[in-house]
């Protein structure tokens, strides 16, 4: 249990700073993020259409079907995730719930590579960047399919975690190594 508490703590630190790094760069901005005609006006639009904080679907699955559909044919098509009185992007308890979610996903994959016990150093990693493809493949992948969201930004993301699941394979698989193989399984014919 040790080295699943240690390794997951060690691969969510990786996490942490290759998110930092990734996230602060303006690099990958550059290719996919689109800037407003004018954020002020766009915002103060927002306020006064959007009520309350929440998920807005643009159009409204509250439309009649009919309505919907034709205006999903003349667009906009958007998903607006809304926080009416904004939010405070450098918060210190932003940094912790961050670090402790990857700090999560860090401890079920150690116990992910503990429970499956591959042998050998590029067997665990393997298993972890195949879950982490998995799971990157359905999750933020899926949004371009069914939520319209433009693949540049998705495949961004997907990009991201996938070097991240990568990079917490690298540790993981060289700190979660298998315990002494368990005795062999008797046969009852």
């Amino acid at each position: 249990m040790k080295r699943i508490v240690l390794g997951s703590f060690v691969a969510a630190l990786a996490l942490f700073v290759f998110g930092a790094a990734f996230w602060t760069c303006p690099i990958p901005y550059a290719y996919v993020e689109k800037a407003s005609a004018d954020d002020s006006e766009l915002g103060r639009l927002l306020r006064n259409a959007l009520p309350n904080d929440g998920v807005y679907l643009i159009p409204s699955p509250a439309n009649a079907p009919e309505t919907a559909m034709a205006l999903y044919r003349q667009g906009p098509v958007a998903t607006i995730h809304y926080r009416r009185g904004g939010a405070e992007p450098m918060a210190p308890s932003l940094f912790v719930t961050g670090f402790l979610h990857g700090w999560v996903t860090t401890f079920l994959l150690a116990l992910l590579l503990h429970l499956a016990a591959p042998p050998r150093f590029g067997q665990r990693l393997l298993l972890v960047a195949l879950a982490g493809i998995a799971v990157t493949n359905y999750t933020v992948l899926n949004d371009g399919i069914y939520s319209f969201q433009p693949w540049p930004w998705l495949l961004l993301n997907a990009a991201y975690d996938a070097a991240a699941f990568l990079m917490a394979g690298l540790v993981l698989a060289g700190i979660v190594k298998p315990g002494a193989p368990a005795p062999p399984a008797i046969r009852v014919k």
